[in-house]
């Protein structure tokens, strides 16, 4: 039975890829390039270091990479605690659902802990998660599967037991390397991501097929 969920934060458990491309996009101004938000988007869900190798390269930076990876690091968590944030529409509802049906529930992102930590908090979710790993804990970030075989060590468990819910491509990569099962949550938001390798792809917590999925 399919009893481990294993959700992916940014783009699913928070609509939050838009507050990560707009801030990024102002701060590429400030440096003095331009990066086509087509571009960006597809670098949405992977890791920070092949994202600024690609920037460093393509725009002769002057700074080595790291640089501007904890540059980033540290705006992301400024604009994350300034703003008010929700949870994505009937994602509590489901997590109650899974909760009553006595599934384990993870998050598995390539977000730093202390902006995972701070997320969960303002969305008022820490308490539905029973295991919680964040990029910095695995050596190859998504699209490598490192991150969901986490996961199913924690919980001593075959792949085949988990359901992974991503919204990017790269995650979506991740999970099926992972050998796992993926649903593809679409979010006109996370830019066009291809989903295609998706088991199944819905684009609300209220679908009625992610309900049925512990059944199989």
């Amino acid at each position: 039975m399919r009893n481990i969920f294993i959700f992916d934060m940014d783009g699913v458990i928070l609509d939050s890829e838009k507050i990560y491309l707009d801030m990024n996009q102002k701060w590429f101004h400030e440096l003095g390039f331009h990066l086509p938000i087509q571009i960006h988007q597809n670098y949405i869900g992977i890791s920070a270091s092949i994202f600024w190798n690609f920037l460093k390269s393509e725009f002769k930076l002057k700074e080595d990479v790291q640089h501007y990876i904890e540059l980033e690091k540290e705006l992301k968590f400024k604009t994350l605690s300034r703003l008010d944030l929700k949870p994505t529409d009937y994602l509590v509802d489901f997590l109650n659902f899974l909760k009553v049906k006595n599934c384990k529930i993870a998050l598995a992102s390539s977000s730093l802990r202390k902006n995972i930590n701070l997320i969960l908090s303002k969305l008022d979710v820490t308490g539905y998660f029973d295991f919680i790993i964040s990029g910095e804990e695995v050596a190859f970030g998504k699209p490598n599967p490192d991150i969901f075989l986490k996961v199913s060590e924690f919980f001593n468990c075959s792949t085949s037991n988990c359901i992974v819910m991503e919204d990017s491509t790269n995650g979506i990569k991740a999970a099926k390397a992972a050998n796992m099962f993926c649903v593809g949550y679409y979010n006109p938001n996370s830019g066009n991501q291809d989903l295609s390798q998706a088991d199944l792809i819905i684009n609300n917590f209220r679908d009625k097929r992610i309900f049925e999925l512990i059944h199989v």
